[in-house]
């Protein structure tokens, strides 16, 4: 075994990127949160590399932590390579490029791409945005971070975040993202509407309504180290509903396991006190010309206060492999 295998490979390509070479763990796979974790650290560094702050340990200027937090948060995959298809000892290309959104927020953008034993790196392995808009490779897998800098408004709770960039950022450097591409329109809208999925567009029929779960946080598994909710929860969060309305749909935990998400789109407008009780409202609607196409809205809730922490739509194909369990 090589060290390659060990550690990953990182370097700067002609355009800014950061890249890496690096090998799927455990850690960083599964039906659950720890595919999104990854890549919540890889923009966390990707940020750090580019903006001479460390996002890691990062003050504003009255000397108060401040975070890096997500946004909005947007995958997209094919049938080839998608979150679920990666597993123990997959080597990945992974190339980050980041955009500059003024002094508070952060935009970045992934690629990932399986490659072989023979894999040598590329010195100009970037991409340009129209890539993950436009025109998305089939073999690739494509991660949007849009990131606000932010402290808490008030010690001890996690209401109220305020944003605050932290001392020593830079961003006057980076490229800016074409106007067409800004994900703010896409954002806006779903926090207006609470979905990302427009219930008017032709060919799809709605399934559910209306499905409701309750989840109290669980502090054993939910919060980060500084306290927070974290923002790969969401994602188990909403997998965890899904999987509720997946059974009463009558279908298997085995057709779970083998779905395959094709998009999904995660905006965060809050965070909770370890003590929050949260209310999942799911709805669905499935494509007219291929009922294995299908939509699923995810808004979550404060129970208590009814303040909305996150809308999430995901495109789901209900056929798909899984992979092969070591």
């Amino acid at each position: 075994m090589t060290t390659t295998l060990i550690h990953p490979q990182v370097w700067r390509s002609a355009d800014g990127s950061v890249c890496r070479l690096v090998t799927i763990k455990p850690g960083m796979c599964g039906h659950n949160s720890l595919f999104y974790g990854q890549l919540g650290d890889w923009t966390w560094e990707t940020v750090s590399e580019l903006c001479e702050a460390d996002a890691f340990n990062a003050y504003n200027a009255a000397g108060q932590p401040t975070y890096l937090s997500f946004y909005y948060f947007h995958v997209r995959a094919g049938d080839a390579l998608h979150p679920r298809s990666l597993s123990f000892g997959h080597r990945v290309e992974v190339v980050s490029r980041v955009f500059g959104f003024g002094s508070e927020s952060v935009l970045t953008l992934h690629r990932l791409r399986q490659v072989g034993p023979d894999y040598e790196a590329d010195p100009d392995a970037g991409f340009e945005p129209y890539e993950f808009y436009d025109a998305p490779r089939a073999d690739c897998l494509y991660v949007q971070n849009f990131n606000r800098w932010v402290s808490r408004g008030r010690d001890g709770s996690n209401e109220g975040l305020v944003a605050a960039a932290p001392v020593g950022f830079r961003h006057e450097h980076l490229p800016q993202l074409p106007a067409q591409y800004s994900p703010r329109l896409v954002y806006s809208r779903a926090r207006q509407q609470l979905t990302f999925h427009d219930p008017q567009q032709p060919g799809w029929r709605e399934v559910v309504g209306e499905h409701r779960t309750d989840y109290r946080i669980d502090i054993s598994r939910d919060v980060n180290g500084v306290g927070l909710l974290y923002f790969a929860s969401y994602f188990s969060i909403v997998d965890g509903a899904l999987l509720g309305l997946w059974r009463e749909l009558g279908r298997s935990d085995r057709s779970f396991l083998d779905r395959v998400v094709h998009d999904q789109k995660l905006c965060y407008l809050g965070n909770a006190d370890v003590d929050t009780r949260l209310r999942i409202t799911m709805r669905s609607w499935r494509a007219e010309h291929d009922p294995a196409e299908e939509m699923f809205n995810a808004v979550i809730e404060d129970s208590a206060t009814d303040r909305v922490l996150a809308v999430c739509t995901l495109h789901i194909r209900s056929e798909g492999s899984h992979v092969e369990r070591r």
